[in-house]
């Protein structure tokens, strides 16, 4: 899998960067890419490790590369980008696998080819990111006292992933991502508070 995010140049004063209220880029983007790649592998991940471009001006920490390792085998990269001309599409996902091909453009887009045929679907009139379906999914579970849409581990494979790829930029290595370990003592340290 391959997601390619032409994220594009935000000043140093945007929101996003500020620390409490954004996050910075990899924490309040880049997330949600890690959350789509372990959508599509059906799996969590299991090691990270990120590189950035090294320039300390303009566009400092905000051309990463990202490689994720998940517990199924799968693997995935993200390339997140600030230094590209926004006129350029946002965001690419290419996802190989099964002797097929998926590749999806602005969420506008998707070709499938598959035994030499290629399908090709458009949106019509907007660019459906899903953000109306997530919506309506929690509301209907909590209305209706069902389980999350989605699962708790996954969210916490996604998190402590994404704050990975942060430690991995920092040291400079690869980082393993144990969210199983996590969650186990999260439930055990509950169970011992009650």
């Amino acid at each position: 899998m391959h997601y390619r995010v032409n994220a594009g140049y935000l000043s140093a004063d945007h929101w996003v960067h500020d620390p409490e209220q954004g996050g910075g880029r990899i924490l309040g983007e880049v997330c949600h890419f890690v959350d789509f790649l372990m959508f599509l592998a059906g799996s969590s991940p299991v090691e990270v490790q990120a590189r950035s471009l090294a320039n300390s001006g303009q566009y400092s920490g905000e051309n990463v590369v990202v490689s994720v390792r998940f517990a199924n085998g799968s693997l995935g990269t993200i390339d997140y980008l600030a230094s590209g001309d926004k006129s350029f599409s946002k965001e690419r996902a290419e996802v190989f696998g099964g002797g097929a091909v998926g590749v999806l453009e602005d969420f506008r887009r998707l070709e499938l080819v598959r035994h030499g045929k290629k399908r090709t679907m458009r949106a019509r009139w907007r660019q459906d990111k899903g953000h109306r379906g997530e919506c309506e999914a929690l509301a209907n579970a909590v209305q209706e006292a069902q389980a999350a849409p989605i699962p708790f581990d996954q969210i916490v494979g996604a998190t402590l992933a994404t704050l990975r790829i942060q430690d991995s930029l920092a040291l400079g290595r690869s980082m393993p991502v144990d969210a199983a370990a996590f969650v186990g003592s999260a439930l055990d340290s509950s169970a011992s508070n009650e």
